[in-house]
């Protein structure tokens, strides 16, 4: 693949951010299986687990961009996002990765622009970079993304009746009444009976 069909014109973002060139993407999607055994006829969807999505992203943004790139649309977003960034204190490169810092620190999702698709509901969990005597002019990010399940709840009105059905009250067993009951007095013949069963 070309230098200017990887780097140019596929266009790659995240959060609005644009990179100048993507160096590697790498994408991980999982679902993780019970190790119990599953009862046959038994729903398996219950017992897969669809995990979270992973997406790590190596790029670079240049003080020198290619193309038609330009200084101000990183600082502007930045601004736009944050209100802090001004063209007198910051390189393009450092505008971007204080950019970065800040969408990572600020634990919103986000969305991501790969080659591949489009992910939703993304958050940064982790930012590298290194600086050396070859990078003055560019910033290096290894940036790790997650996806962030959402799930909607819905509120279920229910009635009086409904609400009182399953109560400890209808669950407990109700009580035998079997009327008024009359103490009995053993007699003496009795008594002499169960003696003579004991001695035999």
């Amino acid at each position: 693949m070309a230098f200017e069909n990887l780097f140019v014109r596929t266009k790659k973002s995240i959060a609005g951010i644009e990179l100048d060139a993507v160096i590697s993407e790498g994408h991980a999607s999982d679902v993780r299986l019970t190790s119990n055994p599953v009862e046959l006829g038994a729903d398996i969807t219950d017992n897969a687990i669809i995990e979270p999505k992973l997406l790590n992203i190596v790029a670079q943004v240049s003080d020198t961009p290619l193309g038609a790139a330009a200084f101000s649309q990183i600082v502007d977003t930045v601004s736009g996002l944050f209100g802090s960034a001004t063209t007198a204190n910051l390189t393009r490169s450092q505008a971007a990765y204080e950019a970065m810092i800040q969408i990572m620190e600020v634990r919103e999702p986000i969305e991501i622009q790969t080659k591949l698709k489009l992910y939703t509901n993304m958050i940064i969990t982790s930012i590298k970079t290194v600086q050396d005597k070859n990078s003055s002019r560019i910033v290096l990010m290894n940036i790790s993304l997650k996806e962030v399940l959402i799930v909607e709840s819905q509120i279920v009105s229910l009635s009086p009746d409904q609400l009182l059905s399953g109560s400890p009250k209808e669950q407990g067993s109700p009580a035998d009444d079997r009327g008024r009951q009359s103490t009995v007095t053993p007699t003496g013949t009795t008594s002499t009976s169960v003696l003579k069963s004991i001695i035999g």
